[in-house]
């Protein structure tokens, strides 16, 4: 299995915060249709249903590959860029960046301060339940993900 990094790592939870740093408002995506200021929201939500403040439904796949897909997203290396996008968290609505960027690094830093033991039970809507590493490990990716997305 690949070295793999965790949001409840200081120096990885460091990192993404100083890479978030390096967005601007106007900072362009190498992919997708999102702002950086959507983006930031959406990964916002994704770790909101981490720790339990934003559950959502089990999806049909998510019932029917959970233990396949779970495994394969873990194991691989970064995520490509055509992840598909649980519905609920697709931002389309203008969101303003300083104010993204403010909660989504509050949201980063407070995950440290909490540890994996505030993460839920709650099942992610394709991939069945997480341990709390595999969430740390999970949302790590998911950040990187977006943020190689905006070149960062």
């Amino acid at each position: 299995m690949l070295p793999t990094k965790s949001i409840f790592n200081p120096t990885d939870n460091a990192e993404i915060i100083e890479r978030l740093n390096n967005l601007a408002a106007n900072t362009p995506a190498v992919w997708g249709k999102m702002s950086a200021a959507q983006m930031m929201a959406h990964c916002q939500a994704s770790i909101n249903m981490a720790f339990g403040n934003t559950p959502i439904k089990r999806h049909w796949m998510g019932v029917v590959f959970r233990s396949i897909g779970k495994y394969r997203l873990l194991k691989r290396g970064d995520f490509d860029r055509y992840m598909p996008t649980v519905k609920q968290f697709e931002i389309t609505e203008p969101r303003d960046f300083n104010d993204e960027k403010e909660k989504l690094v509050n949201l980063i830093q407070t995950a440290l301060a909490k540890g994996p033991t505030a993460l839920v039970k709650y099942p992610h809507p394709y991939f069945s339940t997480f341990k709390g590493d595999e969430w740390a490990r999970l949302n790590w990716k998911h950040l990187d993900h977006h943020l190689r997305q905006f070149g960062v």
